[in-house]
């Protein structure tokens, strides 16, 4: 979830909570209120009976208003303790049971004991209250409107120097060398993590280019005393004065040596092709490449009495680099081969959407995810280098290619969807 449409959510459920409690609250002590003025008014015409009868030593008129009612009734018992109350009223007018208060309490006159009752109707209370609730009502459903537009448009706005950030930052990438381009804003908080992702993203862009530029001249440097340690190891295996075990030392020490520089050049590829060194893109023809290479393993496969199936179909053309290619099917054959058992089989199938390349061999004493990264290798093969796969998998990354590994009856396959 968006944190804009949490914030919005919690906003709106604190502020409808908040506003059904205080409209509760508001509406009982509002009820409240115009009940505790129609007390007093009963108290006025309690007042004014007293005034009328200590005048006139009468008592006065009975009343029979609409929302008022005065009776008076001869009460010779006990005086009648005084006091206000709620009292249903049937309103004949309306045909309905009405709210109303009555205020009961004892009076003398003329020497006798009246019970005088003074009632009044509620009912214009009880409307005026709903007209308020309801008028209420009204502002918190607009108040409730406008958040939500608050909320939809005005904060959205608000929040889009934080969007665009977040959108350089999914598009920002090493490999092309661009900075990122963050927009100008004058909220602080903004302005803070601007500075700090612009911060990071340069520092990150100059220790890249100067780990690439370390690994290609390491590599370019190694590259030659390896060349040269190679040959003068060459001539000195030509001389007849070495005994059998110096020979096998320095053969050894060769063996080593075209391993050092075979990972040399594997990460001298790598990095060529993370500095996008492999531009140039043309119709490159995977079928011819498949054969020419299966042409020049031909002896490796006979040797280790590998069983061949093609299924290849031709004129499948893909838009890329052609070096890349041929790199790219090298590894996948040397890699099956390289990893099969003697005496076991190899499957090649090319479609127009799918290169499969399938070799049997031992089940993996590693988890088959980490065969793409670099180093990374099976246990039972201590003589790979760990980059082949780890280079097809840089080639497919540039290309936009899916490659997958499976291993499902005896069989490991490497399919590349173009």
């Amino acid at each position: 979830m968006k944190l804009l449409a949490r914030y919005n959510r919690v906003n709106i459920a604190a502020t409808i909570l908040v506003l059904l409690v205080g409209g509760l609250c508001y509406y009982f002590i509002l009820r409240f209120v115009l009940i505790h003025q129609l007390d007093k008014d009963l108290k006025v015409e309690e007042q004014e009976v007293k005034d009328y009868v200590q005048r006139n030593n009468s008592l006065p008129n009975a009343a029979n208003y609409k929302d008022q009612k005065v009776v008076f009734e001869p009460d010779e018992s006990v005086l009648i303790k005084r006091k206000i109350f709620s009292v249903n009223l049937y309103d004949t007018a309306e045909d309905e049971q009405q709210q109303g208060r009555q205020l009961i309490f004892t009076i003398n006159s003329a020497g006798k004991n009246y019970k005088v009752t003074i009632t009044k109707s509620q009912q214009e209370t009880e409307d005026l209250v709903k007209l308020i609730v309801m008028l209420t009502l009204a502002i918190v459903v607009l108040l409730l409107m406008v958040l939500f537009i608050i909320n939809r448009f005005v904060l959205n706005k608000l929040w889009l120097p934080f969007n665009n950030t977040l959108q350089q930052l999914k598009q920002f990438n090493l490999s092309n060398k661009t900075a990122i381009n963050l927009k100008d804003t004058n909220i602080n908080e903004f302005i803070e993590l601007n500075a700090a992702v612009t911060a990071m993203s340069n520092s990150v862009l100059k220790d890249y280019d100067a780990l690439k530029s370390f690994t290609e001249n390491a590599s370019h440097e190694i590259q030659t005393p390896l060349a040269v340690i190679k040959s003068k190891l060459e001539l000195l295996m030509q001389a007849e004065n070495f005994s059998e075990t110096q020979m096998h030392y320095i053969q050894n020490i060769q063996e080593e040596i075209s391993r050092l520089s075979k990972l040399n050049q594997s990460l001298l590829l790598l990095t060529k092709i993370d500095n996008q060194q492999f531009k140039d893109t043309e119709k490159v023809d995977i079928a011819n490449i498949i054969t020419k290479h299966l042409n020049n393993y031909e002896e490796l496969i006979s040797a280790k009495e590998i069983a061949l199936t093609k299924n290849i179909s031709e004129g499948n053309f893909v838009v890329m680099n052609k070096v890349m290619a041929e790199i790219l099917v090298s590894n996948l054959i040397t890699n099956a081969i390289k990893h099969n058992v003697e005496r076991g089989s190899i499957t090649i199938e090319l479609n127009k959407d799918q290169l499969t390349v399938s070799n049997s061999g031992p089940v993996l004493a590693t988890n088959p995810k980490e065969l793409f990264e670099r180093f990374k290798k099976d246990k039972v093969n201590s003589e790979s280098l760990g980059l082949g796969l780890s280079i097809v998998k840089k080639i497919c990354e540039q290309y936009h290619f899916k490659v997958d590994y499976n291993y499902t009856n005896g069989l490991h396959t490497v399919s590349l969807s173009f």
